[in-house]
């Protein structure tokens, strides 16, 4: 369904639009007469002025096909009917405005304006707001953000902290002009005096709200005297409470270290705030009747408890009263000597016992002292003294044999080593008349890199000389 008002009638580039909306062609001509030729993307930009000028703010249903949101936080989809579809756009500028997360199938109604995509020549409609039909836009948004929420734990039982029982101040994130806040303030003063209460002031519905209501539960968080929180407002509609279910101020919650009671609306009012709290109180009177009991019932409590108490400590003192006088009442009180004479008869007995203990004990040490003596004189060293000699000498002789045939085989063997040495001991060859030449330090085995006139050493088997050569002479 498309909503837009008439276009009246005009002629621009060869089409005609006559005021009941029939488009027909007409021939455009050039100067020449000669019909006028288009390029593609002129003939696609002028029909995209035409159409941004004719379909500027328009209203269309249809249901959403083929959603997608691109890394860019665009959003690109279908809205069709059964008859036809149309391509659109969600610029991410136009997505905060939208209270809920569009998704295939949904029936909208969206507004936006046409255009034409240059690129593929495609018209599409450029969508500034959207809201579903049959379902509310915020209702459909609390679902969305209660069922997020839901899954990410923030509802669980386990994550509810206790309220304290007997709290001496209390922390109000309310509006400071509503009625709410004054009949919190009443039933506290009614039910006890005693209690302070510390009211942080916050828009409750319309712009920045959440905002404001995040802020107040933050800032009691920095005190340490704060012990409760109660936020909320009084009753209106699923618009006028629409702060209490923003994804702000249920973080807010969850993050509070201090117990939060939630009292939105009236009893039939159900809020996102009431699922994360840790109580959810029907109205903002019941959060003050929940938080802070009556003073003159607790009062009346403790006077019971303590004459409870009275009486119990009474029935006790009595009873051991009875029991000391009874103990009292026996022999031993009056004659306390008879206490001592079993534990005397004891002393002795055990006295005998240890007598009888430590004699048989030093029979028993003197039985092995006695074996031990005797064992050890078997055991002595001067009966097997004769028998020692005897192996001694007989080890000596051994021994003697075995050195001299040891001392014997070395001496062979030292000799036989000297022989060795001798032999190729170069030494004892000039023993037998020969002599070693050598120049530089250098034996010198032939005539060659030896010349006329260069000294040489001969060593002899006595002594060496320093000699001159004269004449070389080669030999084959």
């Amino acid at each position: 369904m498309i909503q837009n008002k008439q276009v009246r009638t005009k002629k621009q580039h060869g089409l005609v639009k006559t005021s009941d909306e029939n488009v027909v062609e007409s021939e455009a001509m050039d100067q020449g007469g000669q019909p006028q030729v288009y390029q593609v993307s002129q003939l696609t930009r002028d029909i995209k002025a035409i159409m941004e000028a004719a379909f500027d703010s328009i209203w269309v249903e249809g249901e959403i096909s083929n959603f997608r949101t691109v890394a860019s936080g665009h959003s690109y989809f279908v809205l069709k009917d059964d008859k036809s579809q149309i391509r659109c756009v969600l610029f991410k500028g136009h997505r905060a405005g939208i209270k809920f997360q569009p998704e295939d199938g949904d029936q909208v109604l969206l507004f936006g304006r046409i255009t034409v995509y240059d690129a593929r020549g495609e018209y599409q409609i450029v969508t500034e707001s959207m809201e579903p039909r049959g379902l509310g836009a915020l209702q459909k948004a609390f679902e969305q953000l209660k069922a997020k929420l839901e899954k990410e734990g923030l509802f669980d039982e386990e994550k509810k902290k206790p309220l304290p029982e007997f709290p001496w101040k209390i922390g109000v994130v309310t509006s400071s002009t509503g009625a709410a806040v004054r009949d919190i303030l009443n039933i506290i003063r009614r039910r006890n005096s005693k209690v302070s209460v510390l009211l942080c002031p916050a828009k409750v519905q319309g712009e920045g709200a959440a905002e404001e209501i995040a802020r107040g539960i933050h800032d009691l968080n920095q005190r340490r005297d704060i012990e409760i929180i109660i936020i909320g407002r009084g009753g209106g509609s699923l618009e006028d409470l629409w702060a209490f279910n923003e994804e702000e101020v249920a973080r807010a919650i969850a993050a509070s270290r201090i117990p939060i009671v939630s009292a939105v609306g009236h009893e039939i009012d159900f809020t996102i705030s009431d699922f994360v709290a840790d109580l959810r109180a029907p109205t903002p009177s019941a959060a003050a009747e929940l938080t802070v009991p009556l003073l003159r019932e607790t009062l009346r409590e403790i006077k019971t408890l303590n004459e409870a108490l009275i009486n119990s400590l009474q029935q006790r003192l009595q009873y051991y009263y009875d029991l000391l006088k009874r103990l009292m009442d026996r022999r031993f009180f009056h004659q306390p000597r008879e206490i001592f004479n079993p534990q005397i008869q004891r002393v002795d007995e055990l006295h005998s016992r240890l007598l009888r203990g430590l004699e048989q004990n030093l029979l028993s040490q003197q039985q092995k002292l006695q074996d031990k003596i005797h064992r050890l004189f078997q055991a002595s060293p001067e009966k097997s003294i004769p028998h020692l000699k005897e192996n001694l000498a007989m080890l000596q002789k051994r021994m003697f044999h075995i050195m001299q045939s040891q001392l014997l085989i070395k001496k062979e063997r030292f000799e036989g080593i000297i022989k060795n040495l001798n032999a190729f001991n170069p030494l004892a060859i000039l023993e037998r008349g020969y002599s070693i030449c050598s120049k530089d330090n250098k034996s010198l085995k032939s005539t060659e890199g030896v010349n006329t006139g260069d000294s040489v050493n001969v060593r002899l088997s006595h002594g060496k000389l320093d000699c001159t050569v004269k004449k070389v002479i080669e030999e084959n």
